[in-house]
């Protein structure tokens, strides 16, 4: 069991290892230059982490779990999730470009990819599990419920890849389109509002 003081020193090295990643990405940041960052012993960062692919594992379960949108339910947790998430398009824009780069670096890399796997299934399954209360809530069919919900997920990286390249973009927008466009999906009487 990790003491407050243990707890700290590894919360220290997640920290400078998200600032290095952020800043450097994963292919030429270093343990030693994250252990620098942290102002600890290179070992120390090999005591709480076996591996770089470990540590950021670890890195990358804390920017998910910055990224989750929140335990509301039915509706208004959709609309909640949609608030969030154009807060964090304007607020956590290192979180956003480390998570997509993480993604292109599971793209190659076994182990992180199954980190990466693993939260994108549980997000997509928490946006079904909205999508299945919204449309219960209508008494409508839950069967798109699914396929909404990986419609949404990757609408959702999209506008952050976008968020992050393009200047002109209008994160806000498209968050309020593909909000619109999902609620349509649910909602099909919507679509000649």
């Amino acid at each position: 069991m990790l003491t407050d003081r243990s707890t700290k020193t590894r919360d220290k090295i997640l920290q400078a290892a998200f600032g290095v990643l952020s800043r450097q990405g994963y292919e030429n940041s270093s343990i030693k230059e994250i252990a620098e960052e942290a102002g600890v012993a290179q070992g120390l960062v090999h005591y709480y982490f076996k591996s770089k692919q470990q540590l950021v594992l670890a890195v990358l379960a804390e920017v998910c779990r910055e990224m989750k949108y929140g335990d509301e339910q039915g509706a208004a947790g959709a609309q909640a999730a949609y608030e969030k998430f154009k807060a964090m398009l304007k607020d956590k824009q290192a979180t956003h470009a480390l998570y997509i780069q993480l993604i292109a670096v599971g793209l190659h890399d076994k182990e992180l990819g199954g980190g990466v796997l693993d939260f994108i299934r549980e997000d997509r399954s928490h946006i079904e599990a909205i999508a299945r209360e919204v449309l219960a809530e209508r008494e409508a069919d839950p069967t798109p419920a699914r396929a909404i919900a990986s419609v949404i997920e990757a609408a959702v990286l999209g506008i952050m890849v976008q968020n992050l390249i393009d200047p002109d973009f209008d994160a806000e927008e498209a968050v309020d389109t593909l909000n619109t466009m999902s609620l349509s999906a649910i909602f099909p009487s919507a679509q000649g509002a």
